[in-house]
């Protein structure tokens, strides 16, 4: 099954991407499963790279130092993806540590998923040390919850999962209009898995394990201020976009939670304090 993937990267040396490297490890175990398979190296960092890591498989690199986000990455790989008559989108960013028999697991799952027009995102396992996080439930009130880690195969359920590690059919994204850049970076899979859950599509959960590097996991080594605010913002337009008025309420006690759990958690303070501004400027707009 064809697959055309993206990797999008920012302020990383390529030969440095964990991504990158995974995937390098993945051709050197079963070079056969890259036989249909393009990667883009999508560079949003400010200066141009050049590539000096030798790549095996076909691959395009990119550079747009204007750092527009994942939205407009995505976009253009699917113009590439539906203008090269590929199938499947694989989405990728820089910090995953794929599993050595991801792209061979994907690759199988697709040919056996080709007669089933209702599974439009093939997603794998998702874990930061060893806390598993994606895929999960959307639960009432957007609420999220990881699923058994044991589950295999399609899910009867509304997911959500991440982004990075989902391939999406290629079909599907053009019938949806591509990616929503208005979450140019955060909630962009929030508004992915949402629209497919709205839509009626289904998740296929996969056997592969991926090591990822989540910042709200790890406030005080991932995350900065500047992130954070874009993550509120965010999370409010797609809360009063997608959710009802009820799923919206139960959304501001969770942040009255979240700012009493990133004061006592979080080194830095600042981050509960965002919180709860964001709290009262989204409870009383000016």
């Amino acid at each position: 099954m064809n697959i055309f993937a993206i990797l999008v990267i920012y302020n990383c040396k390529i030969e440095e991407a964990k991504t990158l490297n995974s995937l390098l490890e993945n051709y050197a175990k079963n070079p056969e499963a890259f036989r249909n398979f393009k990667l883009i190296i999508y560079d949003n960092s400010l200066i141009e790279q050049k590539i000096c890591l030798p790549i095996p498989f076909e691959y395009e690199y990119v550079h747009d130092r204007n750092n527009k986000g994942l939205a407009v990455a995505y976009n253009y790989a699917l113009t590439k993806a539906i203008a090269g008559c590929y199938g499947w989108l694989l989405l990728l960013d820089q910090d995953a540590s794929l599993s050595e028999d991801f792209i061979d697991n994907l690759s199988y799952d697709l040919y056996s998923l080709k007669k089933d027009n209702t599974v439009v995102a093939v997603v794998p396992k998702m874990r930061y040390k060893k806390t598993f996080f994606s895929p999960a439930k959307d639960l009432f009130g957007g609420i999220i919850r990881p699923i058994d880690m044991l589950h295999k195969g399609i899910c009867a359920f509304k997911v959500f999962a991440t982004g990075s590690g989902s391939a999406i059919k290629v079909s599907f994204l053009q019938s949806i209009g591509g990616f929503n850049e208005l979450y140019w970076l955060d909630c962009l899979d929030r508004w992915l898995f949402s629209t497919i859950n709205n839509m009626g599509g289904k998740v296929y959960v996969s056997d592969s394990i991926v090591d990822h590097e989540l910042s709200i996991l790890n406030y005080d080594k991932f995350m900065d201020e500047q992130r954070y605010y874009n993550i509120l913002k965010y999370e409010a337009i797609f809360m009063k976009s997608f959710h009802s008025k009820a799923d919206n309420y139960l959304y501001y006690l969770r942040l009255l939670k979240r700012t009493v759990n990133l004061f006592i958690t979080v080194k830095n303070k600042r981050y509960s304090l965002m919180t709860l501004r964001h709290l009262k400027n989204t409870l009383l707009p000016a």
